[in-house]
């Protein structure tokens, strides 16, 4: 079987074949109008919403006896196809920084580190592995692209500008976003959607590591346990091993989600960020030096 594994030719097609929609979405819109632009980004979103909705339509997902659990709000990416629609409209710019930093991010993690794609997992179940052209796989490569491609153009059309004033906020919403997918995993197993006896077990249905990092992913496990305390990596609420649900992720994600943050506006905002640093920088040292000559 031809399975798309880390580094293969397989691998490397699906990233060439996104660099170069991108080149040719810049070809296409360069000589649009503002207008145009703003109506066809929005029509991307709507397509991705619409792949996100009618995916339950295609295997693995017809298997699944409660298939509705997989268009609700179950991982980061899950809650980006749902909320962009409306969150392109806001005229919050908090919102609107988080839809750009983790569409962009979101989208180029999932490019570049291909898990659901690569996994046997599908839905907390080992199902096997997948050939590199099944449907699945190549709709998981088109949601996370558009997830990127769209605020990716919205930056460089400047429909959006960045504050280092507000990138503080940014990690906060991240973990905001993660409780949000907690809170939608104990709905979906209180209705009955999914097994009472796979919640809190990480090796299952574990969205967004919520409960844990998966026995597949000791790597990312590695990244995000850095910044884990002892005291949370035991689950109070669960016999097995799993790290204390969504809290786990407090401390990674404002790390993460901070440097992610902070690379945002040195790219799109870097004269401002850089003055701010400096500001940063430079009080501490004069404060000090008047302390001296007090």
């Amino acid at each position: 079987m031809q399975l798309l594994k880390f580094g293969n030719i397989y691998y490397f097609f699906y990233l060439m074949i996104a660099v170069v929609l991108t080149l040719l979405f810049l070809a296409f819109l360069k000589h649009k109008t503002q207008k145009f632009r703003y109506w066809f980004l929005f029509g991307l979103i709507m397509l991705n919403f619409l792949i996100h909705i009618f995916k339950i339509f295609i295997w693995p997902y017809t298997t699944l006896d409660y298939v509705l659990t997989k268009i609700t709000f179950e991982n980061i990416c899950a809650v980006s196809a749902i909320t962009f629609p409306f969150l392109y409209f806001t005229k919050n710019k908090t919102l609107k920084d988080y839809m750009v930093m983790a569409g962009i991010a979101s989208g180029i993690i999932a490019l570049l580190i291909p898990v659901d794609a690569m996994s046997e997992y599908f839905n907390g179940e080992i199902i096997g592995f997948r050939p590199w052209y099944n449907l699945e796989i190549i709709r998981f490569y088109i949601t996370h692209y558009l997830i990127f491609l769209v605020p990716f153009l919205m930056m460089h059309y400047h429909f959006h500008e960045f504050s280092i004033k507000r990138a503080w906020r940014m990690p906060l919403m991240l973990f905001g976003v993660l409780i949000i997918i907690f809170i939608n995993e104990v709905l979906v197993t209180l209705f009955g959607w999914v097994p009472q006896a796979d919640f809190f077990d990480p090796s299952k249905r574990n969205p967004s590591f919520i409960f844990g990092v998966r026995g597949d992913l000791t790597g990312v496990g590695v990244a995000l346990g850095l910044f884990v305390p002892t005291f949370l990596r035991i689950n109070p609420f669960y016999s097995g091993v799993g790290y204390f649900p969504v809290l786990w992720l407090l401390i990674p994600a404002l790390v993460y989600g901070g440097l992610i943050s902070l690379l945002f506006m040195l790219i799109y905002d870097r004269e401002e960020t850089l003055i701010y640093l400096k500001l940063k920088v430079r009080i501490p040292v004069i404060d000090n030096a008047e302390q001296v000559r007090d």
